[in-house]
């Protein structure tokens, strides 16, 4: 079960980074693609890491503020990172916090201040974890930069068991 889910997750995160890579529109962010609603399971008293990859604006730097969830319901987002995906970086999806055995987690820096270079692709890195014993949800992962604000085409559902469907 927990499979399907990271399974999921591996190709939702593949077609945006393909989506990113692909875009004409190289002067604005891109961050996100079609929309989608993924699944992550988050046991209770867990730590997981929410992952998405943004490309900055062809034409300028893009100076972090803060990243976080849009419309958070039952579920608390802690610690943001950024890794940027020069030299062949795989971005990380949801995967459990931290995620020490993956190699790109070495190249992780606070989310706050931190700069994507124009046209750079990085991977964003929220913690979440479920505030109680119910399920929760956001909307999106928000990324809030000098200049502006921008989420994700992401809705999450967080959940002890994305094998069961929620009602």
């Amino acid at each position: 079960m927990i499979r399907r889910c990271g399974l999921a997750t591996l190709g939702v995160l593949l077609a945006v980074g393909v989506t990113a890579c692909g875009s004409d529109g190289g002067d604005e962010l891109a961050f996100g693609g079609d929309p989608v609603t993924q699944c992550v399971r988050t046991p209770e008293g867990a730590s997981m890491i929410l992952g998405d990859v943004l490309r900055a604006p062809a034409n300028s730097d893009l100076v972090v503020q803060k990243i976080g969830l849009a419309g958070a319901k039952g579920v608390k987002a802690g610690k943001a990172f950024i890794v940027p995906l020069a030299g062949g970086r795989t971005p990380i999806g949801n995967a459990n916090y931290p995620p020490a055995a993956n190699p790109t987690w070495e190249f992780r820096v606070p989310a706050e201040n931190a700069t994507i270079h124009a046209g750079e692709q990085a991977n964003l890195l929220l913690v979440v974890s479920r505030s109680g014993t119910l399920d929760g949800s956001a909307s999106g992962m928000q990324i809030d930069y000098v200049g502006g604000t921008k989420v994700n085409t992401t809705t999450y559902q967080f959940r002890g068991d994305c094998s069961v469907n929620a009602s």
